[in-house]
């Protein structure tokens, strides 16, 4: 009886594109529920994410049940690591922050057993041979293995033809960490880290590995495929279920009207502040005026209107149902009296 057969590994040694989702809410709970979503991989992930291996080895478990599977991102590249996650049963592999041939040689290694290579033989106290239930797993084991190793900066990407030279299975390419390090840090869509990351997957796809990435960008995605790269993560667990809870809220909270108060200031000078004041959050805000009225409306939902009709200034200060009203008219009127046009400036509110 042999190891199980790896599924993945498979499809992407016969060049089918694979769809998958990162996961890192380190929660069991959480990884079967994106389990029933059915992407063909789901990537857990122990370097970013608040995991160690018991709490891998629990979502590996559950997404195991499902028709995805499971890919686990390492902490770091070292052979103790690894014999860990492949004695729990984890047959697919990413490492991060490969930066060389030699180093990818030692990480293929570590997932082979010798002569080949140094995985530890202990296999009977593994959840990987079913606790000594299947008697080949010793020498199967290495043939469903997928190793993928992680290029995301320019040292990698130096050494990448070296680092495909070796046994790998898969490189994948990591936009932000390259970005970064190539200057554009939160710029991954910069043209250069584009091109970069294009080059590289187009390089990796010519000498038949399977080429991988994660990017949210639709269209990004899409060049990706359309060059060959079988392995696509295309979304974030916990991106997704932040930006739904927070939709959610913001939804919920618009249900509630928001919070308001009116105010009068006698003053020569009300056009003067009015165009002031505008001009002053212009760079900041959503800004519009006139010499006879003007609104401000910043993206947090504070919000005031004015206007200037003769020697009086209106306002109408506005933030959202959970907004502080009461800072917001502090703020309003301590930018007013710092304008003050030689004279005693002050609003009169009412609620």
């Amino acid at each position: 009886m042999p190891a199980p057969k790896n599924t993945f590994k498979a499809a992407l040694k016969a060049g089918q594109p694979q769809i998958g989702c990162w996961i890192g809410m380190a929660n069991a709970y959480t990884a079967e529920i994106a389990a029933t979503a059915q992407f063909d991989w789901l990537l857990v992930d122990g370097e970013h994410a608040p995991n160690d291996l018991r709490s891998i080895l629990e979502q590996v478990q559950v997404i195991e049940g499902s028709g995805s599977t499971p890919v686990a991102r390492l902490p770091i590249g070292e052979t103790w690591v690894i014999k860990q996650y492949l004695d729990a049963g984890v047959q697919n592999l990413l490492v991060p922050m490969v930066e060389s041939g030699d180093q990818a040689r030692e990480l293929v290694r570590a997932v082979q057993y010798p002569p080949h290579g140094v995985r530890g033989v202990g296999s009977a106290l593994a959840r990987a041979s079913r606790f000594a239930a299947i008697p080949d797993y010793l020498k199967t084991a290495d043939e469903q293995i997928c190793l993928l190793v992680q290029v995301e900066n320019q040292k990698g990407l130096t050494a990448l033809d070296d680092i495909l030279a070796t046994d790998v299975d898969g490189v994948f390419i990591g936009p932000s960490d390259l970005a970064a390090d190539m200057g554009h840090i939160g710029n991954a869509g910069h043209p250069d880290v584009v091109e970069a990351v294009l080059d590289a997957l187009t390089r990796i796809v010519a000498v038949g590995k399977a080429a991988g990435i994660l990017t949210l960008d639709p269209a990004m995605q899409r060049k990706c495929l359309d060059l060959g790269a079988t392995f696509v993560a295309t979304n974030i667990d916990v991106t997704l279920f932040a930006t739904a809870m927070r939709n959610a809220a913001k939804a919920g909270l618009n249900l509630l009207p928001d919070q308001t108060a009116s105010g009068v200031a006698q003053t020569a000078a009300a056009s003067k502040y009015l165009q002031q004041l505008c001009k002053h959050w212009s760079h900041r805000a959503e800004v519009f005026f006139d010499e006879t009225q003007g609104s401000v409306a910043f993206a947090d939902g504070d919000s005031v209107t004015l206007e200037a009709n003769g020697d009086c200034l209106s306002l109408t200060a506005a933030t959202g149902p959970r907004g502080d009203l009461v800072r917001w008219k502090d703020v309003i009127e301590a930018h007013l009296v710092r304008f003050a046009f030689r004279e005693e400036f002050r609003i009169d509110w009412s609620e």
